[in-house]
């Protein structure tokens, strides 16, 4: 299993908008394109161990009724059809929702997660749950990277990301609120988005740090990510107070920055020398395609930022051990012996800090936000990598350290799987304004489709 010759060039995952001409024509079917999907997993799925539950007959019930609904011209929405693997962290209402915990086995939620009902009322097949860490912060998973079964898939969201990743489905949802999201997307080679804060509704997902999580999307490329992530937005809205994803329900054309910030942030020092020879080579191709890039030797306000982004790894530590204590410490006070021991070290160094501490990170935190603001001006986009490098071997998650700056801020960041490390992948990462989502994806999608592509 895994390849030992993984070249993001000809790496091709499972991509659904360009399935639905077929569709309409009918010479493709919703049914078939799901026992595509199930073959795959089928294929695979004994080896990476990306899926917790798949819902085989529901699904294909499912996608027969789209396959009448395209038959007759009336498909529901641009999602209809999509099969769709959903973290186990979020709630879903026919099958369990055990946050990967034993606390919670066989736990059976009432209702759907906003984004879940968002994606089913609009026809999307929802196939099954993929496998997480213990409420998302715990222990490493079962799951193996798709590509190379002796490297991690990354955490939180590592069954997701081996999902997509693994070529099994186009789709799936998972959460971010340290680098769960962007981290294992780079580790398995799939797209991905950590929207802006609030802007994906997150009712009916396990939180454990309120003010940082984020729903993640993730896809075979940035249109169904964008697809997906608009049509949760529509039609299940941003998180309450916030006005959700602003932006097109088609993801938007792909668009050439002029100039981009090129960041170091806290991980650089991390990163090993392969995977910053690879980077450098590829900020040259961008170079060459005639774009500006800046770095901190070229303006002060640069390397401000990047003195700041050196200090987060220790701000995001203080804002997520305060928030996580509830519900986790009623948790290890009742069933101690149930609490991976990654958990229970956070416990322990969330017990020393106080709500004075919490409030200084906060104030912190706003500052930070006032700076990104302010040097989001000056270029289109930010461009760093997604991890210090591939994901490392064995079952440690790695790093998030490239992560945690939008985790802290908010901003919005892509994951695009474009370049390769010792034969296995690694993600370029482009972060952007506040709430121009649409524009950052159009970026991504010119960086991977028109300029890595060409």
């Amino acid at each position: 299993m895994g390849d030992p010759n993984y070249d993001p060039k000809n790496h091709k995952l499972m991509t659904f908008h360009d399935a639905i001409a077929k569709f309409r024509d009918g010479s493709d079917t919703p049914r078939a394109y799901l026992e595509r999907c199930l073959e795959r997993i089928d294929a695979i799925e004994n080896d990476v161990m990306a899926w917790e539950i798949i819902n085989t007959e529901p699904a294909r019930m499912a996608a027969d009724d789209a396959g009448k609904r395209y038959a007759d011209g009336n498909p529901l929405s641009p999602v209809d059809g999509m099969p769709i693997g959903i973290k186990d962290l979020i709630e879903t209402v026919d099958m369990p929702t055990e946050y990967g915990s034993e606390l919670f086995r066989d736990h059976r939620p009432i209702r759907d997660a906003a984004s879940v009902n968002a994606l089913r009322k609009g026809g999307a097949i929802i196939l099954g749950k993929t496998v997480t860490v213990t409420f998302g912060g715990g222990d490493p998973s079962r799951t193996r990277n798709p590509h190379d079964l002796t490297r991690t898939p990354g955490g939180s969201s590592s069954g997701t990301a081996a999902a997509v990743g693994g070529g099994t489905i186009p789709g799936a949802l998972g959460t971010h609120a340290r680098g769960s999201t962007i981290r294992p997307a780079s580790f398995c080679g799939a797209y991905a988005i950590k929207a802006t804060f609030g802007a994906l509704n997150r009712q009916g997902v396990f939180s454990a740090a309120h003010s940082m999580d984020h729903l993640g999307v993730f896809g075979g490329d940035l249109s169904d990510v964008w697809t997906m992530s608009r049509h949760i937005s529509k039609h299940g809205g941003g998180d309450p107070g916030y006005p959700g994803l602003f932006g097109g329900d088609r993801a938007p054309p792909p668009r050439k920055p002029a100039r981009l910030i090129r960041l170091e942030t806290a991980g650089w020092n991390q990163t090993d020398d392969a995977t910053k020879a690879v980077f450098e080579d590829f900020l040259g191709g961008l170079r060459d395609a005639g774009i500006e890039i800046f770095d901190r030797t070229d303006d002060p306000s640069i390397d401000a930022y990047e003195q700041v982004f050196a200090d987060i790894p220790e701000l995001w530590r203080s804002l997520y051990r305060f928030e996580f204590q509830w519900p986790m410490l009623q948790y290890k006070e009742r069933y101690p012996d149930q609490i991976p021991p990654r958990l229970l070290m956070g416990l322990k160094e969330a017990e020393g800090l106080s709500q004075a501490e919490y409030r200084e990170a906060l104030n912190r935190r706003v500052r930070i936000r006032d700076l990104h603001r302010q040097l989001s001006h000056r270029a289109d986009a930010f461009v760093t990598l997604s991890s210090p490098g591939p994901g490392p071997v064995g079952l440690d998650q790695g790093s998030a350290v490239y992560n945690e700056g939008s985790s802290v801020i908010g901003m919005p960041a892509l994951s695009l799987p474009l370049m390769a490390v010792d034969s296995a992948p690694v993600g370029v990462q482009i972060l952007g304004q506040f709430d121009e989502d649409e524009r950052l994806t159009a970026i991504g999608r010119w960086i991977a489709e028109e300029h890595f592509n060409s």
